[in-house]
């Protein structure tokens, strides 16, 4: 019923856009695509729901990726097996593989992943990370399920650079080396980052005993480290983009914690990722055609050792996953008169993953696999009334994976009132092919799965947005209602103690609230962000109305800051975040209690070109106290991934 509704007000509002092309004097946005670091008006980038973050302005504060999405309503950070590891997002309670994470416009969901691990992307020198949900503007290829995350670096400008050097709890160190340089007609960035450390933080194990307390200790995480390194060279002028990245991760694969945490515990497996990955981008305009081209190669290689055969047990010690891609895309913009403004993308992925090692030589399957994928989509802003306030944004996309292709839409209305009032209406349906990972397995613990289908669905929001003064306070603040359902949705289920495998579990219904809120008045800066959300299986007959894992219900974030000293030259800040109650499996039987965690640090400008960020995650030390609960099944208890707790940090910033 409510698909209908839509539709028809969808229809509604077409026969007023048909109305209004005929008035003389409709207006369109001055702006609809930009990747201009300055630019506030969130409407230029969606008229769907979009945060914006600055990691420059939280530089020095140690933060990795997943702990900058922290601060986004509706997004989730999954953190598999404790900080540094394997972490992948949920938007508005969407699956990890449903999110596309785009870096300076290259993808990086490859089909031999089953979703974008958001620990191994550098943000040292990103400049913003938008984050769009709900409605996915069409630069964006793909239908999206879940919600895009669009990383763009810092666009080389005048000369100079920075040096950065940090230090911080468990054995951290970080350090950084950029700078910009002329050259040609445009302008040279040069980057080298790393980022390291041990993971080796305490806490109390019960020795998976509760009833028996005499037997717990104190216990030390092992094998828990990662060293992160990338090389990032980017050339920018009027017209042409020129980049070229490295990045390694060379990570410990820790084991569940209970009864493998003693000091001469034997050492777990190590994974290292290089990857590679070049881009050249030409924008160009013929008449009022604003278009762009580009070319893109992907190279990765993972590597697998486990000499002691520890983790699986099985004779899997040695494996090799090497993938390959190339892609490219056309994409544009025109506007229609006064009333329309056209924007198009087209794109185009060959990507081969090659497997080699015990896996394969073990346990058979197939070396070699290749995908061949395109996307095309079309969208149109249409201006609906004179005064230019009022705006029907409809899209349509293709799909196309091995020969399928799949037809998906959307719409969102928009109209802004007086007194900084905004008010947003979008809806469609979306789509997602099950990715190589998914459908071969690996060959060990992922068992082949070649029959399954498409996963599809249907998302809408209602939103309320306000900007304006308060109390002598600048204020913006985003309201937003969202519900989304999920057909044939693919997830991960054990087949017996031994073998797991991707399957169509069925359909999925999620709903939630999102309050996102900026306030600032003289030297005091505050930001909110708050996420209820109901997420529940609705396959008959299967776990129906169970919550959905990794998911949960209540999740906020709280950030202030004030600026002292002379001249504002330090800023004091303080952070506050919450996870609400949160499930492992999906009858809601297995789960993780409440974290709160605080945060506090100083910024001090020594000087013009020196900076020193200093402060202590998790203050009260809460992460180590969560612990592991089985309803019905004992008490609390160590969870199998023990969450890091208090980590002090300090970093150094030499500008020149």
């Amino acid at each position: 019923m409510k698909k209908y509704l839509f539709i028809a007000a969808l229809c509604l509002c077409l026969g007023a856009g048909v109305a209004a092309a005929a008035d003389d004097t409709v207006g369109l946005p001055e702006e609809k695509i930009t990747t201009d670091a300055e630019v506030e008006d969130k409407l230029l980038l969606s008229p769907g729901s979009v945060t914006v973050i600055k990691p420059q302005e939280m530089k020095g504060e140690q933060k990795t990726l997943p702990e900058l999405l922290k601060q986004v309503p509706g997004l989730h950070i999954i953190e598999t097996k404790g900080r540094g590891a394997y972490t992948t997002a949920s938007v508005r309670g969407s699956s990890s593989s449903q999110v596309s994470v785009y870096v300076d416009g290259v993808l990086m969901n490859l089909g031999s992943e089953a979703a974008v691990d958001l620990s191994t992307i550098p943000v040292e020198n990103v400049e913003r990370i938008e984050v769009y949900r709900g409605y996915i503007p069409a630069r964006f290829g793909g239908a999206s399920m879940g919600g895009v995350i669009n990383i763009i670096t810092v666009r080389p400008e005048r000369a100079g650079g920075s040096v950065t050097a940090g230090l911080g709890s468990f054995g951290r160190l970080t350090g950084g080396l950029s700078y910009n340089t002329p050259l040609g007609e445009g302008a040279l960035m040069a980057s080298v980052n790393f980022d390291r450390t041990d993971g080796d933080f305490e806490y109390w194990n019960d020795n998976n005993t509760p009833y028996t307390p005499d037997d717990d200790y104190k216990a030390e995480r092992q094998n828990n480290g990662y060293k992160n390194s990338n090389v990032l060279l980017k050339w920018n002028s009027e017209r042409w983009q020129v980049e070229g990245g490295w990045k390694r991760n060379d990570r410990e694969l820790p084991y569940s914690a209970p009864g493998a945490d003693k000091p001469d515990s034997v050492r777990g497996a190590t994974q290292v990722t290089d990857q590679w990955n070049t881009v050249v981008t030409r924008r160009g305009r013929m008449g009022d055609l604003d278009y762009g081209l580009r070319l893109e190669y992907l190279h990765q290689t993972k590597d697998y050792d486990d000499p002691s055969d520890t983790i699986g047990g099985w004779g899997e010690q040695h494996n090799r996953y090497e993938t390959k891609r190339f892609g490219a895309a056309v994409d544009g913009s025109l506007p229609l008169g006064e009333n329309h403004l056209v924007e198009f993308l087209w794109n185009y992925y060959n990507e081969e993953l090659h497997t080699t090692g015990d896996i394969v030589k073990n346990f058979g399957g197939r070396e070699r696999h290749t995908r061949n994928s395109w996307n095309g989509q079309i969208q149109d802003t249409i201006s609906l009334n004179r005064t230019g306030d009022l705006w029907l944004t409809p899209i349509v996309r293709w799909n196309a994976a091995e020969g399928v292709t799949e037809f998906s839409w959307g719409a969102a209305l928009t109209k802004k009132f007086g007194q900084g009032w905004t008010a947003k209406v979008t809806g469609g349906t979306y789509n997602r092919a099950p990715n190589l990972y998914e459908l071969y397995g690996d060959g060990a613990f992922i068992i082949p799965n070649e029959g399954l289908k498409w996963e599809d669905g249907t998302q809408y929001d209602v939103g309320i947005a306000w900007e304006g003064e308060l109390s002598k306070a600048s204020v913006k603040a985003e309201l937003t209602y969202f519900y989304r359902k999920s057909n044939n949705l693919i997830d991960y289920l054990m087949v017996n103690p031994r073998y797991a495998q991707y399957v169509n579990i069925g359909n999925a219904e999620i709903s939630g609230v999102e309050l996102e809120a900026t306030v600032k008045r003289d030297k005091w800066d505050l930001y909110i962000s708050a996420t209820w959300m109901d997420p529940k299986n609705k396959t008959s007959g299967y776990m129906y109305d169970d919550p959905l894992p990794n998911r949960p219900e209540w999740e906020g974030l709280l950030r202030v800051s004030r600026k002292i000293l002379k001249d504002d030259r330090g800023t004091l800040f303080a952070e506050l975040h919450h996870i609400g109650k949160n499930y492992y499996d999906m009858q809601g039987e297995v789960g993780w209690d409440n974290l709160t965690t605080f945060g506090l640090g100083m910024r001090w400008q020594l000087r013009d070109d020196l900076k020193l960020v200093f402060g202590v995650d998790d203050v009260f030390n809460a992460g180590p106290d969560v612990m592991l609960f089985a309803t019905g099944n004992g008490p609390e208890r160590t969870l199998w991934y023990p969450i890091q707790g208090r980590a002090f940090y300090a970093s150094l910033i030499w500008t020149f």
